[in-house]
């Protein structure tokens, strides 16, 4: 009922009495917050779906007063207040089990979709601001909630870049009319549809990646902890890295098409979006580390272009911009110091070395399900997506994991060692 209202006449949910909306959130909030009630997730995404549509809107979306008596709806229901925050990010972890289908794989974006518009919304509100902030001290539940936000993002945003690029190619190909003319009606027709088709995909993974990247600087700018977790930080610099790569970095033409808003790709406004996550996480000296350690990506000639172009188009005041730079150089700094620190170690002991990464460990952990260590942000990297020992596929979580403590402190003093030049 509501939905059809929403899509038909969306004024008529503002004029609706304010206790009968209280009893349409309370009726959605205890069936969308516990599995008890409703265990099926895409069950509880459809209740989302239609709670997201009492969220107030423009004129252009067929709203007529202002939101009328959904101004406050969010902000006065006390259940919403208590449960809604814990609600959505569990509903966003839980949507992942997709079952083998196809459709099934991209019908948990569409309910993301309504999740993201629930979260962005009230979010603009102190009290689920600071929900978020009690949630995001949850540790292992809100890091699930990062990790599957970061696959997402790497998801949608790689394969809209990629798609674009095929969008140049088939314009170049028809903008060369002679060679067009050349090709046979039936060659014509199908390259002609695969850019209906590729564009129609390139413009929903932008759209949703953008989202998903609206969320991580709204998250960001309240919580920083859960996203420079071990299993976290190089996953984020990296993503972060990679965008900034493709869409300031050398290959930036290939993603220039005729008409860059047909396909809902803002290049200044993705530009923005990621800059403005990596200076939140700039705060974090692990952001940092991790951003110097993403050996893929991390490019001082990429972060200085993308200075420029902060100030060339006026994108962000000078202050902002200012500080952007001095980030820039910071990291530059610890590069150099790095590849100090990495001479002066030379060949690291093989004991010492991670055996899935091949990297010096840091914060050493006993596997006891096969008796090996790994360095604790490989392996909480690993148990993030698959609960088993990559050894011997035996049943593994997070709270078994072991410190190697004898092991981390042999690692300290041969560090130390080397550091004093012995």
């Amino acid at each position: 009922c509501i939905k059809l209202v929403a899509q038909t006449h969306p004024s008529v949910l503002e004029t609706l009495p304010i206790p009968v909306l209280h009893d349409f959130c309370n009726f959605f909030m205890a069936f969308s917050s516990s599995q008890a009630h409703i265990t099926n997730p895409y069950l509880r995404g459809k209740l989302l779906e239609v709670m997201a549509m009492l969220i107030p809107r423009d004129r252009n979306q067929g709203f007529e007063y202002g939101g009328g008596n959904l101004s406050n709806l969010f902000q006065e229901h006390s259940i919403a207040r208590q449960s809604l925050i814990p609600t959505l990010i569990q509903f966003y972890v839980d949507i992942e089990i997709t079952g083998s289908g196809s459709n099934q794989f991209y019908e948990k974006f569409h309910y993301r979709h309504f999740m993201a518009e629930l979260l962005l919304y009230v979010c603009q509100h102190e009290v689920y601001r600071a929900a978020v902030e009690r949630e995001g001290q949850k540790t292992e539940s809100f890091v699930r909630f990062v990790n599957m936000m970061l696959n997402d993002a790497i998801f949608f945003i790689d394969e809209s870049l990629i798609k674009l690029a095929e969008i140049r190619k088939i314009e170049l190909e028809m903008a060369d009319t002679a060679s067009w003319n050349a090709k046979s009606e039936e060659d014509r027709n199908q390259r002609e549809q695969l850019l209906q088709q590729t564009g129609g995909q390139t413009r929903w993974g932008l759209q949703s990646g953008n989202e998903v990247l609206q969320m991580m600087k709204m998250l960001t700018g309240l919580i920083l902890e859960p996203f420079m977790r071990p299993e976290l930080a190089d996953r984020v610099a990296a993503m972060l890295n990679y965008v900034l790569m493709q869409i300031a970095g050398p290959k930036m033409m290939e993603l220039k098409v005729s008409n860059p808003e047909k396909y809902s790709f803002k290049p200044k406004q993705l530009l923005t979006l990621v800059v403005d996550v990596y200076m939140n996480l700039a705060k974090s000296e692990t952001f940092s580390q991790a951003v110097i350690r993403d050996g893929r990506s991390y490019d001082q000639k990429v972060l200085t272009q993308v200075w420029n172009l902060l100030r060339k188009h006026g994108l962000k005041d000078e202050a902002y911009i200012n500080t952007f730079y001095d980030f820039v150089q910071k990291l530059k700094e610890m590069e150099n110091d790095q590849m100090e620190l990495d001479q002066q170690l030379g060949d690291i002991p093989d004991e010492f070395m991670d055996p899935i990464t091949a990297e010096l460990m840091q914060d050493p952990v006993l596997l006891p399900t096969s008796g090996n260590i790994c360095d604790r942000s490989t392996i909480s990297r690993h148990l993030l997506s698959d609960e088993t020992d990559p050894f011997n596929r035996k049943a593994l979580k997070m709270n078994q994991l072991e410190p190697a403590t004898e092991l981390k402190a042999q690692i300290t003093a041969w560090l130390a060692e080397k550091r004093a030049g012995k």
